[in-house]
């Protein structure tokens, strides 16, 4: 939990830098892919292993069209609410 709420944290402080829109993250499409798509089939699987219920927006497959920081967010949001009902 702590660890989840320290990278939450920290994407937090990004995007409220000046110049967020600005901000380039160094990951080819395909790498980004990638890491989303891990993200997304963890918490379904970490939900899944914890027998509780992901909402419609947590089940929703990452949007290309979205910032990549706001899915990150999204899947960290989701994890933090699983262990927290897990405990």
């Amino acid at each position: 939990m702590e660890i989840i709420s320290d990278v939450m944290e920290r994407l937090g402080e990004l995007k409220m830098h000046p110049n967020f829109e600005k901000i380039n993250i160094v990951l080819s499409m395909e790498e980004l892919d990638v890491l989303l798509n891990r993200m997304f089939e963890y918490t379904k699987k970490l939900a899944a292993d914890n027998a509780i219920e992901l909402t419609s927006l947590e089940k929703e497959t990452p949007s290309q069209s979205e910032n990549p920081i706001i899915n990150l967010q999204r899947y960290l949001e989701a994890q933090k609410r699983i262990f927290e009902l897990a405990s």
